[in-house]
């Protein structure tokens, strides 16, 4: 085949890079042309594209030509590339225009780009930067996926626990890749912990169109350049006001999780304002998943009742919102029961062996490896019957035991033999799954709810349940993708997973559950932990859930929005309608959370005080003297801990520690925990100064605390924090005066390895006064 206008290496420029590509394809040169540093590391060097085969070769170009804005990629088998090259002033973009022969290929693999940078990779966002130059790529249509491919479904590589393979970490430095699945083709592959699935193609896909764009820029203009390419090449564009919601300040606001009604909605919605919230999103609305029908008692006027309150909601600047479970569908929906839809996703199908009757509880089946597992619904379809069925016999003909027939609201029916038998695909949450075709149905069914209520917030949780497809991250994008495209205004938008091409639809990602320990300390390691990942990837600071119950106290919330004006992140109230009559300091956490958002948007806190705020050990107290003019009382926090030791005869269980009061003569504020996997402290007891003398009497178990404010009443608060009742002690704690004071800690017992009494004596510190 003559080859035209062959050429050693190609050269393709930006107004910033300059990216050269050498006679096989690959990329020897990322160069910063201000600069002249050519970030390609000398050995590692990386490919533009390969080809990765369906018998799972790999395959490297041998040889590229560039004809125009075309450059052509030959591979063995006889196979050729056509890529479309658009040279941009802040970005090159590259499409596959045609394959030769698309039923050899199982994935096209963009990459890996490989660079010398290591100081920031942004791993969802694709962009590894340092401090002068940032380089990056950007996966230009749903099927591109960005990241490294982990499984034979699609799924991306992650690491750490957070999901993300676009730029990674290597040896050499870091690299950028994306891949394109060919879905065309039918495949037997595990998709999560399924075995064996069958995946048929989905129609009328093709791997022609995958395309990227790759850009090379100073580091302050990465995320500006993502904007542009984002625009040009039609990704998805969310805003707020008008401007992007990458860069707008508005982009971490939180909002109040609730269980309204219309017969509360009013209150609600007041308080919503009050906080100062820009949403009110409701829990769990939905008495279906599938089709979406409200909760009669909730809504008793369905649809027209949500809507008049998003049109209340509306006036008052604010969005509601809805939860579900993206493409999960409750066994009381109609696609299920009574007569279940033939798009109920399965996981593999089979025949049955003989004849059955409607009564019949034993059903045999021919194909026994492709059922044998278990899940929680075990629940087979024939036809229109939905079947459970308890296990499977391993001896002689293989067979369904103790079916209970007609399941989930279903009608059990005869069938003969050869019967087509479905092994369904369930959830932990005792839901089903749509396959390709249904799930069109569905999206086009949320869609009708958003357009006809008006809604426009929505948490895609349970997103990951759209790769049980078997298309892996493709199928993730391209729920969110014909969702957005079907709802006929703009939605905000969270999810349980991230990944690249989403990062685009994406308004803020709120991982942090508080239904696992107490206010401070449920999955407090994985909020923080996640603030890094979401600034390398220019997303914003978000701090998760966190719940207020009838006991929820004003100095845990300041806690939770210190720490939150430290981040400068959003988060998310959970606060029912329950707590909101219930808990006693209502007004004073409602007047907390807005006055320090307040603080939070005007921006007053300077780089040092944000750094001492984001620190989860210490407390503080914000008031607004007047406009303009803010305090911070700082606390001093004293931290102890008495354990049981192995003394001599006749000396005392006890451990001394000393503090001081740094300010004016004050009351103390002291915190007890018990601390340990189990075990319990019995009578602990307590000594100040040499003079005050208590003994409290109660059995502290793991994980149970009190709280002494220093009046005469102490709280008890069980292992998950929630309160349980208060001690009236009869006394008060000692003020204390300025300067040096002694506590002795002791304990009638101390039962259980490892466990410890741990305390906190909290006093008031500095106040600083902040002009803003």
């Amino acid at each position: 085949m003559p080859i035209l206008n062959a050429q050693a290496q190609t050269t393709l420029e930006t107004t910033t890079l300059r990216c050269e590509l050498d006679e096989t394809g690959r990329v020897k040169a990322l160069i910063d042309r201000s600069s002249g540093i050519n970030y390609v590391p000398d050995v590692n060097v990386g490919y533009l594209i390969r080809l990765k085969m369906t018998n799972q070769q790999e395959l490297t170009p041998q040889r590229m030509q560039r004809k125009g804005n075309q450059i052509l990629l030959y591979f063995a088998n006889g196979l050729k590339l056509e890529l479309r090259v658009n040279v941009q002033p802040a970005y090159l973009s590259f499409q596959v225009l045609r394959c030769s022969d698309t039923r050899q290929i199982n994935t096209l693999l963009w990459g890996p780009l490989n660079t010398s940078i290591r100081d920031t990779i942004g791993e969802v966002v694709g962009v590894v930067r340092n401090a002068n130059f940032a380089i990056g790529i950007q996966a230009l249509n749903a099927k591109t996926i960005g990241g490294k491919q982990q499984g034979e479904d699609g799924t991306t590589a992650s690491s750490a626990g957070i999901t993300g393979s676009t730029a990674t970490s290597e040896i050499h430095g870091s690299s950028l890749q994306a891949f394109c699945l060919n879905a065309a083709l039918p495949r037997q592959v595990d998709v999560l912990h399924m075995k064996a699935n069958t995946v048929p193609p989905i129609p009328n896909y093709t791997i022609e169109g995958s395309a990227i764009a790759l850009f090379g820029v100073p580091n302050n203009q990465a995320l500006q350049t993502i904007g542009t390419i984002s625009q040009k090449e039609k990704l998805p564009y969310q805003t707020i006001d008008s401007q992007w919601i990458r860069t707008s300040p508005k982009r971490n606001r939180p909002y109040l999780i609730t269980n309204f009604s219309e017969a509360n909605f009013d209150e609600l919605l007041d308080l919503t304002r009050r906080l100062g919230f820009y949403s009110i999103y409701h829990e769990g609305p939905f008495n279906t998943w599938g089709h979406f029908e409200l909760e009669k008692s909730l809504f008793p006027n369905g649809r027209t009742g949500m809507k008049r309150s998003v049109e209340k909601a509306s006036a008052a600047g604010i969005k509601v919102g809805v939860h579900t479970l993206t493409n999960f569908i409750s066994t009381n929906d109609t696609f299920v029961s009574p007569t279940p839809s033939s798009g109920l996703l399965a996981t593999n199908t089979s025949i049955i062996s003989e004849a059955v009757s409607a009564e019949t509880k034993e059903i045999p089946i021919a194909d026994l490896a492709l059922f044998d597992f278990k899940s929680t619904l075990n629940c087979v379809q024939i036809g229109t019957e939905l079947i459970r069925y308890q296990e499977i016999s391993k001896e002689g003909v293989p067979r369904l035991l103790n079916c209970q027939r007609g399941a989930l609201g279903t009608v059990a029916q005869a069938f003969p033999r050869g019967a087509k038998i479905k092994r369904l695909a369930d959830h932990g949450y005792k839901t089903l799954f749509p396959d390709w075709q249904l799930q069109e149905k569905m999206i086009q069914n949320l869609a009708n709810f958003f357009n006809e209520t008006g809604v426009s917030h929505l948490d895609f949780d349970g997103h990951e349940g759209a790769l049980y497809t078997g298309y892996g991250d493709y199928g993730t994008n391209y729920w969110v993708d014909q969702f957005m495209k079907k709802v006929d205004h703009q939605v905000f938008n969270g999810s349980s997973i991230m990944n690249h091409y989403y990062w685009h639809h994406n308004s803020y990602i709120n991982w942090g559950e508080p239904w696992y320990a107490s206010f401070r300390e449920s999955q407090a390691d994985h909020r923080f932990r996640l603030q890094p990942f979401f600034e390398r990837n220019y997303m914003p600071n978000m701090l998760g859930w966190f719940l207020v119950t009838p006991t929820t106290t004003v100095e845990d919330v300041e806690w939770m929005m210190s720490v939150s004006a430290g981040y400068n992140a959003g988060f998310a109230l959970v606060l029912r309608y329950e707590a909101l009559k219930k808990n006693p300091n209502i007004d004073s956490i409602i007047a907390t959370i807005a006055r320090w958002e307040e603080a939070k948007q005007q921006g007053i806190f300077n780089p040092t005080q944000r750094a001492l705020l984001k620190n989860t050990k210490n407390d503080f107290h914000l008031t607004h003297a007047a406009p303009g003019n803010w305090q911070l009382q700082h606390y001093d926090k004293f931290r102890f801990e008495h354990q049981a030791k192995s003394l001599q005869p006749g000396e005392p269980q006890q451990s001394v520690f000393t503090f001081n009061n740094k300010q004016s003569t004050q009351p103390m504020h002291l915190y007890l925990h018990a601390d340990g996997k189990e075990g319990n402290i019995v009578n602990p007891a307590l000594e100040i100064d040499g003079f005050f003398e208590i003994k409290l009497p109660i059995t502290l178990q793991s994980g149970e605390a009190l709280l002494w404010d220093g009046s005469d009443t102490i709280k008890y608060f069980n292992a998950k924090s929630v309160f349980v009742r208060n001690l009236n002690i009869g006394k008060s704690l000692p003020l204390l005066k300025p300067g040096q004071h002694q506590i002795v800690v002791s304990a009638e017992h101390i039962n259980g390895e490892h466990t410890l009494l741990k305390g906190v004596v909290r006093l008031k510190g500095i106040v600083e006064k902040i002009q803003h």
